[in-house]
């Protein structure tokens, strides 16, 4: 019987060889890839779409979520991010852009236009001097004792490898790392199943609404559709579909096929349902082309952050980010008090030069919950950035990385916002 011979990645054509490699150009790949940019590294950021901004973009997710704080302090680049999309009027009450203040839990959606976040990004990233691969999946990873010598790329030149000192995994997912060999954390006795996801699809206004014929409004499972109102550009408004009471498991490949196959029959029957009840002069208008993944794999670090850690607001001598968002996981919610993410949890547990930042990084579920909301994602990979910057100008080991020189770098480049120093001094 004949065998298909594997293809050695060892012997693949070398694309370059940068300081750090960024994997994923979602808000913790952006922020990672722009912070260590800005810091004279050599940078190369790698996206599998054809847009920057993750779920901010391809996702449609038009919303900054914030509690205790508000958005203030989440770093320089985002900063620069809130005013690139404030240059377009994008965002903000004074452009149209509503601010949903849910006083029950003390947090806050500022929505905006996700049309020009990537424009944004994109321009961020070419002027920090980033190296920008579109359309490129990351397929494997050369490792020698412990380190990534090599990422494995595909793309229309097919396969080809990448080199750098340090390397980031902000793909959400943990492709590079459990290519490495980084173990994704098990499944969470306290919330058993992964966060499940929600899709954003759009309404359109007319006078001329077409002729529909009635649809029982139930999804196809025989559960009520559940979704929340969203603004949008005028004319237009958005329904986020929740797929809660679904058995969806977005951590495998087939799971999340079998979640977008869900969504994608459940648009009809979301849109009627709106329509018969409360807008009768709308048609449907379109959906989001990227799921509104939640979690995917959490990939095990040095440190696991636990939503008791969250809970007690605790502080770390590693601390480099922190989150103040409640706990947002399917139907579940609570307040949380501001709370540190330390370093360690942003190290690849078993891997010597890997940092994960985003829905990927160190944490049990509930937390994760909290942690990824997207300006998080961007302060964690602001931290990342920083310590691989650190490292790769050394010619270290990430491990030796002084904690207090990262939160320094981070505060310093926010010109000491009050915000950020209160939350990650010791």
């Amino acid at each position: 019987m004949s065998t298909t011979p594997r293809i050695s990645t060892h012997n693949l054509p070398l694309l370059g060889e940068y300081d750090i490699v960024v994997c994923g150009g979602g808000l913790a790949g952006c922020g990672a890839a722009i912070q260590a940019a800005r810091q004279a590294a050599r940078v190369l950021l790698v996206e599998r779409l054809e847009v920057l901004g993750g779920l901010g973009s391809a996702g449609c997710v038009g919303n900054f979520c914030a509690a205790e704080g508000g958005l203030a302090g989440q770093g320089r680049v985002f900063d620069d991010i809130l005013a690139g999309l404030r240059a377009y009027s994008a965002i903000g009450e004074e452009n149209g852009w509503m601010i949903r203040r849910n006083k029950t839990y003390r947090r806050e959606n500022w929505t905006f236009d996700h049309r020009f976040l990537p424009l944004v990004l994109q321009e961020m990233a070419l002027a920090a001097g980033v190296d920008i691969l579109y359309a490129t999946d990351i397929v494997g990873a050369n490792v020698e004792n412990g380190r990534i010598q090599q990422a494995v790329l595909h793309n229309r030149s097919l396969m080809q490898t990448v080199r750098a000192a340090v390397f980031i995994d902000t793909t959400g997912d943990g492709i590079l790392a459990r290519h490495a060999g980084g173990e994704a954390l098990p499944d969470d006795p306290q919330l058993p199943g992964v966060i499940k996801p929600s899709n954003m699809m759009f309404m359109r206004q007319t006078d001329r609404p077409a002729a529909r014929p009635e649809v029982e409004p139930v999804g196809t499972d025989g559960v009520q559709p559940d979704y929340s109102v969203w603004p949008d550009i005028p004319g237009h408004l958005a329904l986020k579909m929740k797929l809660f009471h679904r058995k969806l498991d977005t951590g495998s490949g087939q799971g999340y096929s079998d979640a977008v196959i869900a969504m994608r029959r459940e648009e009809p029957r979301f849109a009627e349902h709106f329509r018969q009840r409360q807008g009768a002069s709308h048609v449907f208008a379109g959906a989001a082309p990227m799921l509104g993944l939640r979690e995917s794999q959490r990939i095990r670090g040095d440190c696991v952050l636990t939503i008791a850690d969250c809970r007690a607001g605790r502080r770390f001598a590693d601390a480099v980010a922190y989150g103040t968002f409640t706990v947002d996981a399917n139907e579940t919610a609570e307040i949380l008090p501001p709370y540190q993410i330390p370093l360690r949890s942003l190290l690849v547990w078993g891997v010597d030069n890997c940092l994960v930042a985003g829905r990927c990084f160190s944490a049990d579920r509930l937390a994760l919950s909290s942690a990824r909301t997207m300006a998080t994602c961007c302060l964690m990979g602001q931290a990342a950035g920083t310590a691989a910057a650190l490292t790769a100008r050394a010619d270290d080991s990430l491990r030796a990385v002084d904690p207090a020189l990262v939160r320094q770098s981070l505060i310093a480049a926010a010109d000491k916002n009050q915000t950020m120093t209160k939350y990650l001094e010791e």
